[in-house]
């Protein structure tokens, strides 16, 4: 499949996926991605989030991180997240789905730019998770919001976790351990994600090269919830290819998508590029995520 998008095959491997289930695509998505129409079963996207990073950013600053441009005007950022939205619709197979996503600051002009397209939400999802920045007159910031969206709401895939629950319910208080069998962990079944395992100071997965890498659970989770086995997985605005990982985890076949060539290196680093990928439950059976 990748000779006739002009991409080099990868080379074989020594076991686990086979050769050619994944691939990295460099260059601007909205010159790359039209090449690709109607091929993708997901996509999952995390763009730049137009919030200005610099070099006095936290971490950031560090030699090891390599910032990418994050500082378009509101017109500008709306404008370009038309159009990479357009394109991602485009690149879907009729059944596609589509994951975005997105802190709050600009999040209006996303939900503008998929209200001007043919896709349809199904779900407005907030993923919270337990850091943030200290902050003195106002409630810290500790989620993002995923947007999942398909192409036909009638012929998409969506895979239940066994034993789904319609109803979802919080323990408010710590040590309530909640109705028997029953726990923190159902507010996976819903609408608002959280991995209580997961902190981003102790992720095994972060690597240095790239400012902002998404848990490789959320990722598993987006890709078998929304995805088959032998599936093809977009991965755009590839950054650190965080999914491409969970893409191989899984038995899916992945292709991401960078502009900027120096993070190729981080990219292929993560992924485990030419080495031989465990399947994700071999180690951890009977978990999803």
């Amino acid at each position: 499949m990748w000779a006739r998008q002009g991409i080099s095959r990868p080379r074989a491997l020594a076991g686990g996926m086979a050769p050619g289930d994944y691939d990295l695509v460099i260059g601007d998505v909205l010159e790359t991605l039209p090449g690709w129409a109607g091929r993708f079963d997901l996509i999952i996207a995390d763009p730049p989030f137009n919030i200005r990073f610099d070099k006095g950013s936290h971490e950031y600053g560090a030699t090891e991180y390599k910032l990418y441009r994050d500082d378009m005007t509101e017109e500008q950022y709306l404008e370009f997240s038309r159009r990479w939205v357009t394109a991602c619709h485009g690149a879907l197979a009729p059944h596609g789905s589509m994951y975005i996503v997105s802190g709050w600051t600009n999040l209006r002009q996303v939900l503008d730019a998929v209200a001007s397209t043919p896709f349809h939400m199904l779900n407005h999802i907030v993923w919270r998770f337990s850091w943030g920045v200290y902050t003195r007159k106002r409630f810290v910031t500790s989620h993002y919001h995923v947007l999942l969206l398909v192409k036909d709401p009638k012929q998409h895939t969506f895979n239940k976790l066994k034993g789904y629950e319609e109803d979802v319910w919080d323990r408010e208080e710590v040590g309530d351990p909640g109705p028997p069998g029953r726990g923190e962990e159902l507010w996976e079944e819903g609408d608002v994600w959280f991995f209580p395992d997961y902190n981003r100071g102790n992720d095994p997965d972060r690597i240095k090269g790239h400012p902002c890498q998404l848990p490789i659970q959320l990722l598993r989770k987006m890709v078998l919830t929304s995805s088959s086995e032998g599936d093809l997985v977009g991965d755009v605005f590839s950054g650190s290819g965080g999914t491409i990982l969970a893409a191989r985890q899984t038995g899916r076949k992945v292709v991401g998508f960078e502009r900027d060539p120096d993070y190729e290196r981080v990219i292929k680093e993560k992924a485990m590029w030419d080495q031989e990928v465990p399947r994700w439950g071999e180690a951890k059976k009977g978990q999803w995520f």
